[in-house]
């Protein structure tokens, strides 16, 4: 799987850039591995110039701080599950669409509610606790593709203020 990223050159014209390499870099994560594909560290992203693509390569190398999306950016991503994963309860200070790309997942809510998504399915979380479980057939891996944006915190429900949270 290659990776590329445009930008300008000094007569405005679009090229690819150089910056950064086109293989795959993944981190670990429990229970399968996260490829950042993007990052920006403020929303809406400044692209006069390529200090966006420099913070990228360094989020790609090294990881985001905090999980998938900076406190005030954007992310993308593509996120492999082992077979059988299940990922901790969980909860990020962002808005995140996931997209199944390969395999089957079951999406748990703390509320006790639980859909399974195949292939080209979708969901939007808001916020919300949450954990990931791959029940693909066969022992398959699963893919899904992830953008995350920050959101306006603080995030209050119900009375309570929300933070990340992870739950092992």
């Amino acid at each position: 799987m290659s990776h590329y990223i445009t930008t300008h050159d000094a007569k405005g014209q679009s090229v690819y850039s150089t910056k950064t390499p086109t293989e795959p870099h993944g981190h670990p994560i429990p229970g399968g591995k996260m490829e950042v594909l993007y990052s920006s560290h403020q929303f809406p992203p400044s692209l006069n110039t390529e200090a966006d693509i420099d913070q990228y390569a360094h989020d790609r190398t090294h990881g985001i701080e905090g999980g998938i999306c900076p406190p005030q950016g954007t992310a993308a991503a593509i996120v492999s599950f082992e077979p059988h994963a299940v990922s901790a309860w969980h909860r990020t200070m962002s808005l995140d669409v996931m997209v199944i790309i390969e395999g089957v997942m079951e999406a748990h809510l703390e509320g006790g509610e639980v859909r399974t998504l195949k292939a080209g399915d979708s969901m939007t979380q808001r916020g919300t606790m949450h954990l990931w479980q791959n029940v693909t057939p066969n022992d398959g891996w699963a893919k899904a593709v992830a953008f995350a944006s920050a959101i306006q915190q603080p995030l209050e429900i119900a009375g309570k203020t929300l933070e990340t949270e992870f739950r092992m």
